[in-house]
């Protein structure tokens, strides 16, 4: 008896090449996530330095011009974590997107690998009554040779 070939095998293959396709693409944005909460981060550090270094100058006298160059980088900051905090939301959407679009592949991909043990298991009960049936057979024509 031949043994079981899977006729979707080649789309199968296909199929799970899109899900490391998929799981490579949420794992990238990912990555790009968490750059972007540490930018995020870095720039919050950074308004916390500022913050207690101009503080610091406020106490023992500061000169305006110097003043407003502190604002002005504050401002500069604070623009720039907007700008990030932005992205990150833009970010955390494509997240999503990518981790949806995975869940959708390895349920096209486990649909055919339920697919293929039904196939499998179903032509292993018919080879197991097939080769039951040969058996008999030759049974049979032993019992007809003896008599």
């Amino acid at each position: 008896m031949k043994r079981f070939s899977f006729r979707l095998e080649k789309v199968l293959r296909y199929r799970k090449y899109l899900e490391k396709k998929a799981q490579k693409k949420l794992s990238d944005t990912l990555y790009e996530y968490q750059n972007m909460e540490n930018s995020i981060k870095e720039i919050e550090n950074k308004q916390i330095k500022l913050s207690d270094k101009c503080s610091e100058e406020k106490r023992r006298g500061i000169e305006v011009l110097r003043y407003q160059r502190y604002n002005l980088y504050f401002k500069k900051l604070n623009d720039d974590q907007e700008k990030e905090c932005l992205a990150l939301k833009e970010t955390e959407e494509a997240v999503q997107l990518h981790r949806n679009l995975l869940k959708k592949e390895l349920i096209r991909k486990k649909m055919l690998e339920k697919l293929k043990e039904i196939q499998s298991s179903r032509y292993m009960l018919y080879a197991e009554k097939d080769e039951q049936k040969q058996s008999d057979e030759a049974v049979i024509v032993r019992a007809e040779r003896v008599i």
